[in-house]
């Protein structure tokens, strides 16, 4: 697999997660992010306890990038100060 395939293969496999695209209970947080040149709307939720983030979650849609760097990052965070 060279590095074009894979790197499309993150990006399709993460869009398509279901993992983290969720409303978080409870959330702390919420912030939601638009850009109007391309149409992506997302908001992100956290809920964060004695300074770590417990659970995050995100709801909108956009394109299949914004979609899957938002999932890859929601992922990387959860437990996190």
């Amino acid at each position: 697999m060279n590095l074009n395939e894979l790197y499309t293969q993150i990006i399709t496999e993460n869009s398509r997660s279901k993992e983290n695209r969720h409303p978080v209970e409870g959330a702390t947080h919420s912030l939601e992010g638009v850009n109007p040149s391309c149409g992506d709307d997302i908001t992100l939720q956290l809920r964060v306890k004695d300074g770590k983030i417990e659970d995050a979650g995100f709801i909108g849609s956009g394109c299949a990038i914004s979609q899957a760097s938002t999932d890859i990052m929601l992922g990387m965070i959860v437990g996190k100060s």
